[in-house]
């Protein structure tokens, strides 16, 4: 009869966590609590949505600028007393060949009424004839947009990156309630070993009789080591979930049970999609672009009329133009102040060439640096490309895998279900032992636990197969972004 005890108290013990975690938390619960409380997310949720508002405040800096400047104010007072300033007006329109008007003047007040009160007004226009800066302004935004890709990307993958890390957490704890499970068998193998000493008479300071003691007591402790260490990292991995930490037996708070999920074939994405793959290109579309639009010559004229020129003492028509050979270094500047509306013509005129030697010795260096990008970008996409038929390998295999032990987790949790069963009513006729018994009911639960880990075994998977490629089409709406950041706010 004590050891009858002993067996049906253990097993209710048993069934009583077992029973207990149906009260437990639900998965859904957890998860959506443990993203709320991912401070990485929330710093990649800071991230986009600062990359958003720089994208803002480009497109300002970018577009249509309009300046207004009084310039330096002089004021000498006295006798002869008067206030000097330089006033200007400035309109840039980059979208229109880089389109710059400008409007200055010299403005001065005297006491002597001078009638020079306006001096060198000038009205400027100025604009790119030959240049790649509607290249290079197509290229920033292309830029810019990719930069937001990117920050939405990092923002998804955080979340995925979380999620997995959560199923990992869990399934560690899963992993630790089974070797307790197994450890509480042990410890009702070697107590029926010590019993049966002490019937057969061994004394208690007999080598046999103290070492089946050791051994049960090393049993115990084993468990309460285990069971301290499970209890530990449950309340860490409640409190990451935000879920108040009141109860005393972990499996009142670890779910009962896993959802199943459709496993995701890696042939359901497409290879361009992969991650590496679809960084390689980019990497080659963007340079090319901008090799594209390195052009070879730039020319930049501008037109404009002064009035009251200070150089020709009267009015002018001002022409000018830079001319620039990038490749060689060489840059031409000419200019002309043509006078109008006086007795006299004598135009002003100006030029400036300058040359850059090491221009010319360079060119063809820069060139071989070139060719050596391009297949440089070429391999990256093969290399890219080798990766994602390894990666295809490794996926399926994983995946054939975790089939197989779902399939032979799920036989032997039914055959241990009907053998505990019939050990139970074995047991109860006398045909069977009470450790028979109990290896069958411990056997059970090993295989439940296992059939919840390979359940999230197939979680991990589906999400490390997404994580493989880009996944634009599932981006949430702007409004459901923070949503799990801003869920305990």
């Amino acid at each position: 009869m004590k050891r009858k005890r002993l067996f049906f108290g253990l097993l209710i013990g048993l069934a009583f966590g077992i029973s207990r975690a149906f009260a437990a938390e639900s998965l859904e619960k957890l998860l959506s609590g443990y993203l709320a409380n991912d401070m990485q997310l929330r710093e990649l949720s800071i991230e986009m949505k600062r990359t958003l508002l720089e994208n803002e405040i480009s497109g300002i800096q970018n577009g249509f600028s309009f300046k207004i400047s009084t310039g330096t104010i002089t004021f000498v007072p006295g006798s002869d007393a008067y206030v000097k300033f330089t006033p200007s007006l400035s309109l840039a329109l980059p979208e229109t060949r880089n389109l710059n008007i400008s409007l200055s003047s010299s403005i001065l007040f005297d006491s002597l009424d001078s009638t020079d009160t306006f001096s060198n007004t000038s009205l400027k226009a100025s604009i790119d004839i030959i240049s790649n800066s509607a290249k290079e302004r197509e290229i920033e935004k292309i830029k810019t947009q990719r930069k937001i890709l990117e920050a939405k990307r990092n923002l998804q993958n955080g979340f995925l990156n979380a999620e997995t890390e959560f199923y990992k957490t869990l399934q560690s704890l899963y992993q630790m309630q089974a070797k307790i499970v197994t450890l509480e068998k042990n410890l009702y193998d070697d107590k029926l070993t010590l019993e049966q000493l002490t019937a057969q008479g061994y004394r208690s300071n007999s080598t046999k009789y103290r070492t089946a003691s050791m051994n049960v007591k090393s049993d115990e402790n084993d468990i309460k080591i285990q069971t301290r260490e499970l209890n530990r990292e449950t309340h860490i991995f409640a409190a990451k979930c935000g879920v108040e930490t009141d109860f005393e037996n972990p499996s009142d708070f670890l779910p009962a049970d896993i959802p199943e999920v459709t496993p995701v074939s890696i042939r359901d994405f497409s290879s361009d999609n992969y991650v590496k793959t679809e960084s390689a290109k980019w990497t080659q579309y963007i340079n090319s672009l901008e090799r594209e639009a390195d052009s070879a010559i730039t020319l930049k004229g501008n037109a404009g009329f002064t009035f009251n020129n200070e150089r020709t003492d009267s009015h002018t028509v001002d022409l000018g133009s830079d001319f620039t050979w990038n490749n060689t270094g060489l840059t031409v500047s000419a200019g002309a102040n043509l006078p109008v509306g006086s007795d006299s013509f004598t135009p002003v005129f100006t030029l400036g060439i300058s040359v850059d030697p090491n221009a010319f010795r360079t060119v063809d260096l820069n060139n071989q640096i070139r060719d050596l990008e391009i297949e440089k970008e070429n391999n990256d996409i093969t290399n890219a490309q080798t990766a994602f038929r390894t990666a295809v390998v490794a996926q399926r295999t994983e995946l054939s895998n975790l089939q197989w032990e779902k399939s032979t987790y799920a036989e032997s949790l039914d055959m241990y279900t009907t053998l505990e069963a019939d050990m139970a009513k074995y047991y109860k006729q006398g045909y069977v032992t009470q450790s028979e018994y109990k290896s069958s009911q411990v056997n059970k639960e090993n295989y439940r636990i296992k059939c919840i880990i390979n359940r999230i075994d197939f979680l991990i998977y589906n999400n490390s197969t997404k994580a493989l490629f880009v996944r634009d089409d599932e981006f949430i709406s702007d409004e459901k972004i923070g949503e799990a950041q801003d869920a305990k706010e």
